[in-house]
Parts: structure tokens; C-alpha cells; sequence
């Protein structure tokens, strides 16, 4: 899958997600639907796909799509400190059972963007704690349990898809404040109009410098390569 397959995918899913899923036999003009369906999931699906077919060899990889990751026996507690540390990023990255990234993926900078900040700066200092631990992650499907291995190196990286609903001045302020921290980066995939865009012909273009970066940290995660 290529970078414009990939975000032409994305663009696709943001049209179906306004239809119906399901469809009466009659009366379908009855049905009005004021939101559109979350393609959350979806995108991290697309991406974990995206990421497999960049593999060479899958031997010992895995590419863990909404892992729930506990902390138990190690010491680590949430902020309650009352239960074990649970991180639960959208995608993790493992070679050999050990973590070198994880993935969370946003459509958009938005309006949240302060709230993000904040957010990634509690990853940095997760990350701190986290390096040479070992966390417990159960597959959703067989419920067989794997333990993992957070690398010294381990990273978290934002992904965001559009640049839309927000001024290029903030945005790069942004971006500069995120990348500043220490274990923690952030590629915007898109600049142009939204993805989500309800005009017809949107404008976007790929933001090669972003997208390549991001190429060149999943080729790293999986298999090493410098």
C-alpha cells in the first residue's frame, strides 16, 4: 500500500461512515442520521495493515492493534496508585517481543490540541518508567497472553491524518513543542483541506517530509534497520 493508497483509504472511509450500516426493506426515507460513525477503529486497522505490508520477513514480528498493556508484578501503578499501569495505545510495534514504538492516531489537531499537549507530555514521562519493563498483553480473539518487552529506545508517536481546523502558525508551534519532548514525536500525514471534507474534490496533499519519517521509524521498529 502506498502513502496515497493509504490516505485515499481514509478519505473513503470518511464518506462511508456517513451512510447507514444497516438498511430497512421499506421506508428507508424515514431514516435520518445527524453524525457520522466513528472510523477510529478503522483507521487503526488501515495503519496496522499499512505497516504489515512493509514486512519483508514477518517472522517474529507482531503489530498489536489496540493492545491492552498491564504493568502487573512490576511496581508501576496508574494514577490512583491503587491498580497496575495500564497503557493502551492504538498500535505497538514488536520484534521479537520487544517494543521499540507505539502509535496513536489522531484525525486532526482540532481544537483539543492543548489537551493534547498536556497528554503527550504524561507519555514522555510514562516512557521514563516504562524503558527495560515488562508489560502483559492478551490477544483479543484467543485471549493467549504474550509478555512484552519496552525497549530502552521505546518511542510513542502521534499521527495525525489532516492538518484541517487549525492555523499552519499554531499548528507548527504546536508540533515544535511536541518534538521537543524527549520521547515523544508527531507526524502530520496531510496538509490541505480535511479529510472529512463534504465539499467534492477536496484539496490535500501529502506531507512527504512527515509521511517519509514515519515510513522510515516503522521500518526501525520492525526490523531494525538504520
Amino acid at each position: 500500500m502506498t502513502q496515497k493508497e493509504f490516505i485515499e483509504k481514509i478519505r473513503a472511509a470518511y464518506i462511508a461512515a456517513r451512510e447507514f450500516v444497516y438498511t430497512p426493506t421499506t421506508n428507508l426515507q424515514a431514516l435520518t442520521r445527524g453524525t457520522s460513525h466513528s472510523i477510529s477503529s478503522l483507521t487503526e486497522d488501515l495503519f496496522g495493515c499499512y505497516c504489515t505490508e512493509k514486512i519483508a520477513n514477518s517472522d517474529n514480528i507482531k503489530i498489536h492493534i489496540d493492545p491492552q498493556l498491564s504493568f502487573r508484578g512490576t511496581g508501576l501503578k496508574n494514577k490512583s496508585g491503587k491498580k497496575s499501569l495500564l497503557i493502551r495505545p492504538d498500535l505497538l510495534l514488536t520484534n521479537n517481543s520487544v517494543a521499540n514504538c507505539m502509535f496513536d492516531i489522531k484525525t486532526d489537531l482540532g481544537y483539543k490540541r492543548n489537551e493534547l499537549y498536556n497528554q503527550a507530555k504524561e507519555r514522555n514521562d510514562q516512557i521514563d518508567i516504562i524503558k527495560n519493563e515488562t508489560a502483559f498483553c492478551k490477544d483479543g480473539k484467543s485471549k493467549v497472553e504474550e509478555k512484552i518487552k519496552f525497549s530502552n529506545e521505546i518511542k510513542f508517536i502521534y499521527i495525525v491524518l489532516s492538518q484541517g481546523n487549525i492555523n499552519k502558525t499554531v499548528q507548527d508551534s504546536f508540533i515544535k513543542n511536541i518534538r521537543n519532548l524527549a520521547h515523544v514525536d508527531i507526524f502530520l500525514l496531510t496538509t490541505g483541506d480535511h479529510l472529512n471534507a463534504y465539499h467534492e474534490n477536496p484539496k490535500w496533499e501529502i506531507n512527504q517530509y512527515d509521511f517519509d519519517r514515519l515510513d522510515k521509524t516503522v521500518e526501525i521498529s520492525l526490523c531494525g534497520n538504520k
